[in-house]
């Protein structure tokens, strides 16, 4: 097994619970699944950038990188799947929060202009 597939496994292994504490309790499954997609769609978008970096000799790869589509090695797209992952998890957490504070603040204006009016 090379060493990047070592370093991905265990990059997993801290991620994935990491993102399990951090998503939100109330809509977890649905928070995972979305950041899980989210960053299937950016993984799917870098890929290219992957490919011709690699086709234009700007970064090679070693020989023993492992299984390959097309020159760029899964473990790359493992990692880029799994770096954007946590990001969305998180990026969704604080999403979330801010919105939450912002319904707040405006339910409260709404309480103040309708007290007012009587």
């Amino acid at each position: 097994m090379a060493t990047y597939t070592l370093y991905n496994l265990a990059l997993a292994v801290v991620i994935l619970p990491v993102s399990y504490l951090v998503a939100i309790r109330n809509n977890m499954r649905r928070s995972l699944l979305l950041s899980a997609r989210a960053a299937w769609l950016l993984t799917m978008i870098l890929y290219p950038w992957d490919f011709f970096a690699i086709r234009l000799g700007v970064w090679t790869y070693p020989k023993y990188a492992g299984l390959r589509i097309y020159d760029v090695p899964l473990n790359d797209l493992f990692f880029i799947w799994l770096c954007s992952y946590l990001a969305c998890v998180v990026l969704t957490r604080f999403d979330l929060r801010r919105s939450q504070g912002k319904g707040n603040a405006e339910r409260q204006q709404e309480d103040r202009g309708n007290s007012g009016d009587n």
